[in-house]
């Protein structure tokens, strides 16, 4: 039996997957979430977010895109970064402490 809550969901990923094929179609997804001929260089999941290491920034800059969250209607925590996997870690922690203490 399908529920409100299921049909709520069917919507949310419809529509996530209307907006991610849209902004491929514009090759705006290419620097976060790879291309598709792209090799994977790592791959888990953990915590309850599933985990990409891509190849590196051609600049050198280390990247990281995360996303999900439990205010969406379903919950897809994810994780895709580019760099050294410490590096991106030692940022992520940078990143951090700079939400939690914000300055006027």
């Amino acid at each position: 039996m399908q529920t409100h809550s299921d049909r709520d969901s069917g919507d949310f990923m419809r529509r996530l997957q209307e907006r991610a094929d849209a902004m491929e179609r514009r090759g705006l997804s290419h620097i976060a979430g790879g291309k598709p001929e792209e090799p994977v260089l790592e791959e888990w999941e953990s915590n309850g977010v599933h985990v990409r290491h891509l190849p590196d920034d051609e600049q050198q800059i280390l990247r990281i895109s995360i996303g999900g969250g439990s205010l969406a209607a379903v919950e897809l925590n994810y994780c895709v970064f580019r760099g050294p996997h410490g590096a991106c870690v030692d940022l992520l922690r940078k990143v951090l402490r700079a939400m939690e203490h914000p300055t006027a």
